[in-house]
């Protein structure tokens, strides 16, 4: 038996009868984090859930919706991801014996690049990697022309199966974490990709493969760095709204209203219905509303009119008090930047290439620079390697043993060395 995954083996390899085993239950344990049931034992799905609900990917869109920081930065990882694109590259050695990567294609590379929209395979799967940290890959076999047309599968709609004992396969399903939508039956069930057994994969013509990080304690689905900084996106929505409802309403709590709670017990010396002792507290609290709150009446002052007794004094009434505002602009300002610095420290993002940082004495063109080539060099890597996968498997199909698949980079530069502030370099992935 060969291991092929963290939880898929290949049983019987070089027979007939070899097939894959896909380890689930107390066989793989669960996902440590953003995982599912504790007892997948006795979980009735026939796939390895996604969160609790099966909907975890569901709820961190839905936590970034209205975010203005979170879907921006993950574009910008992105864009560091891809570079110029993807390139072909043939090994080789230079005279004093290094290797190195010479640009390379041919007609064939060309047509099947072509066939399987390339570019636009790996700007999926960087927003799969980016998104969630799971890249499903859709291997179609194209018996005409001999290759395997590559494409995405959203990991909002494709989950791990967890048939127990049988051949490892993936599950997808547009109503994946949308329990009312979702109808079982409707699930395809797609073949895993094996690597190691090209025959395989074509005589099924459709298979899917996972690219992911092994996690320690996440068998089954990795997670994106940006997942652990949820207190802080919601910190950040929430003062995003505070400000909106602030606007809208008049910002903070700026009177204390003090009156009798008998105010409205009688009228002219007479007692008054409970029912209408209730409409008049209800009429007031309307009106009360209008003078003192909204865009128009922010900080608004009120007249009130009172009687006095025999004694010339001032009957009971209605006391309004101003507030002190303890809590400044600025003290909302250090919060926000506290949960923004956080957030670009989560997806990964050098806070001042963020936007987080400005003034900070580090934002000059020539340290930006540095920075830019420092995250795009030393923290992409990962993202390309399991994103480029994919692509260099399918080369090794196509029978290609020193070409291989690599981002074409983009290094910034002085405008004295390129007048447009920018020079190729390379980064493999590999």
């Amino acid at each position: 038996m060969l291991q092929l995954g963290s939880n898929l083996y290949l049983m019987n390899q070089g027979t007939s009868s070899a097939s894959l085993l896909q380890m689930t239950g107390g066989g793989a344990g669960i996902d440590t984090s953003f995982g599912g049931s504790y007892w997948p034992q006795l979980d009735l799905l026939d796939h390895v859930r996604w969160g609790f609900g099966d909907n975890q990917p569901n709820l961190m869109r839905k936590l970034i919706t209205r975010n203005t920081m979170v879907r921006p930065l993950l574009e910008s990882l992105r864009d560091m991801i891809y570079g110029s694109g993807v390139g072909f590259f043939k090994r080789s050695v230079d005279a004093k014996g290094q290797p190195q990567l010479i640009p390379y294609t041919d007609a064939l590379l060309d047509e099947w690049s072509e066939a399987t929209e390339l570019q636009d395979y790996f700007i999926s799967a960087i927003n799969q990697r980016v998104d969630t940290a799971n890249v499903f890959t859709r291997w179609e076999y194209d018996p005409r022309d001999n290759w395997f047309k590559l494409s995405v599968s959203d990991s909002f709609s494709t989950r791990i199966g967890a048939m127990a004992g049988k051949s490892g396969e993936y599950h997808v399903n547009p109503y994946f974490g949308h329990f009312p939508s979702f109808i079982s039956s409707d699930t395809d069930r797609i073949k895993a990709f094996n690597r190691l057994d090209w025959e395989y994969n074509k005589a099924r013509t459709v298979t899917i493969s996972h690219a992911k990080e092994n996690i320690a304690g996440q068998p089954h689905y990795a997670f994106a760095s940006w997942w652990c900084a949820q207190d802080a996106i919601e910190l950040a929505n929430l003062i995003m709204a505070f400000h909106k409802n602030g606007i809208l309403n008049g910002y903070n709590i700026k009177y204390l209203i003090r009156m009798p709670q008998d105010y409205f017990d009688s009228q002219g010396g007479r007692s008054v219905e409970a029912k209408d002792t209730k409409k008049r507290w209800g009429d007031f609290s309307d009106n009360l509303s209008k003078w003192l709150a909204g865009t128009d009446n922010v900080n608004k002052s009120m007249l009130i009119k009172y009687l006095r007794g025999t004694d010339g004094k001032m009957l009971d009434n209605v006391d309004v008090v101003p507030l002190k505002n303890e809590m400044s602009d600025d003290a909302y300002d250090k919060v926000w930047q506290t949960a923004h610095q956080s957030i670009a420290n989560s997806v990964g993002i050098l806070p001042t290439l963020a936007g987080v940082n400005p003034g900070k004495g580090n934002d000059s063109g020539s340290q930006i620079r540095v920075m830019a080539d420092f995250q795009s060099e030393y923290r992409t890597p990962i993202h390309r390697y399991l994103t480029l996968k994919p692509i260099n498997q399918h080369l090794k199909f196509m029978g290609y043993k020193n070409v291989v698949a690599a981002v074409k980079g983009v290094q910034l530069t002085t405008l004295d060395v390129d007048p447009n502030g920018k020079q190729a370099s390379l980064n493999t992935g590999q």
